[in-house]
């Protein structure tokens, strides 16, 4: 008999997976069975309402990190991406949204009508939208969109908001 027909050869090749692969399988289901931990057990007990910020807290978290450092297309994608995923009531949170996507889009019409539909998504935007805009321009870390776009400027043609 040679070296390469060995029975131990043939154990270690075939018998020794095998077992592996039954005790994580046994190591997985004792992991699924136990009881869940305190957060898990808190959250289950949450109202539906209280659930959803929880819920959305990983998407609100990406399109933050994708706002300070992403680059143009990035930040174009997630404004679709957040305004897909947003419900019509959380007007304040488009009306962001849209903010963010003025502020990198480079057409002057382009960014006056998507700060006018900023307006119209949420009525206190209106009222602020310099300050929300300067705001939003200083989270970002990345040129374009870490300065003031000219629609704020002096002199800049305004849109105004529908009557």
């Amino acid at each position: 008999m040679t070296k390469a027909s060995s029975p131990v050869v043939g154990l270690k090749w075939v018998v020794g997976p095998v077992v592996v692969a039954a005790l994580a399988g046994v190591v997985g289901h004792l992991v699924a069975q136990r009881p869940h931990g305190p957060f898990a057990q808190r959250f289950a007990a949450l109202a539906a309402g209280d659930r959803k910020p929880l819920e959305n807290a990983p998407a609100f978290a990406l399109a933050n990190a994708t706002w300070a450092a992403g680059d143009v297309e990035a930040v174009k994608k997630m404004a679709r991406f957040e305004l897909d995923r947003l419900p019509e009531s959380e007007t304040a949170a488009r009306a962001r949204v849209f903010v963010r996507f003025g502020i990198v889009d480079t057409n002057p019409d382009g960014q006056a009508a998507v700060f006018n539909q900023a307006c119209i998504t949420d009525q206190g935007h209106c009222d602020h939208l310099k300050e929300i805009a300067e705001r939003e321009t200083k989270e970002r870390l990345v040129a374009p969109g870490n300065r003031l776009p000219p629609y704020f400027l002096a002199g800049h043609p305004h849109v105004g908001a529908p009557p």
